[in-house]
């Protein structure tokens, strides 16, 4: 079961350290503290692989939670598969409680109506649920403070909902840095990138939820389009956290 976890650290003065670390050297830090109660959360999303190839650099069999929620990309899914076999990945994938037919059945097409709620279902409940089963006192995430206005001052080390710590060590890291460590350790970007979808999430139907994004626009303008919404849910504001 998870427990409170981040009242035992003081999240300002890690943030503050953390920001003169390398992302390896926050993640080998994270690995001697938790163990095995350590975690990688993974969208499989357009530059996932950088975080997927840092942290399973320090730690080779860190557990990967991602979730399916039934609604994503057909893409996603076999690079999703193509990573985990290239990189030996210790792949947790957890699922909504529902079937994404037996969701609609009975919620319609939430995602139109409510896509708080959606996210909440789909994604946050089995999350959550992930952490729990896992027995995870801390969760490390590739978001990064340029991807959008709601990440700009995201903390490197912050407080989720279940008072556990979540690790950010790419957050200070500009598209430039994940374009040369991906160019650097021959890492491919999820192959919808190309066409346009820069933040890759899940897709019921053709222009919800993921849309390809304008020139300009942050990676992340391309998500619940027409909704006052950047965030799934699974990166919210917490004690300790900018974000």
């Amino acid at each position: 079961m998870a427990t409170e976890v981040v009242s035992a650290y003081d999240l300002d003065e890690l943030s503050a350290d953390f920001e003169h670390l390398s992302a390896q050297e926050i993640i080998r830090w994270a690995a001697e503290e938790f163990g095995d109660d350590l975690a990688l959360s993974s969208s499989f999303g357009a530059d996932s692989a950088v975080m997927l190839h840092l942290a399973t650099q320090v730690k080779p069999d860190l557990k990967i939670i991602t979730l399916d929620t039934g609604f994503l990309f057909p893409e996603t899914l076999r690079w999703r598969d193509e990573l985990a076999e290239r990189l030996n990945l210790n792949l947790c994938i957890y699922r909504p409680a529902m079937t994404a037919p037996d969701f609609v059945a009975e919620h319609g097409k939430m995602w139109r109506s409510n896509p708080d709620a959606c996210c909440a279902f789909n994604k946050r409940e089995p999350f959550n649920r992930a952490k729990r089963e896992l027995g995870i006192r801390c969760w490390l995430t590739g978001i990064r403070r340029q991807q959008s206005e709601t990440r700009r001052c995201a903390a490197i080390a912050q407080r989720d909902n279940l008072g556990l710590m979540k690790l950010c060590p790419i957050a200070r890291w500009t598209a430039k840095d994940v374009h040369y460590y991906l160019l650097e350790n021959d890492l491919p970007y999820h192959p919808l990138r190309e066409r346009g979808f820069l933040s890759i999430g899940c897709e019921p139907e053709e222009g919800f939820c993921t849309t390809k994004v304008k020139p300009g626009q942050d990676p992340r303008s391309g998500r619940w389009a027409g909704f006052d919404k950047t965030e799934c849910g699974l990166h919210v504001h917490e004690q300790g956290s900018g974000i």
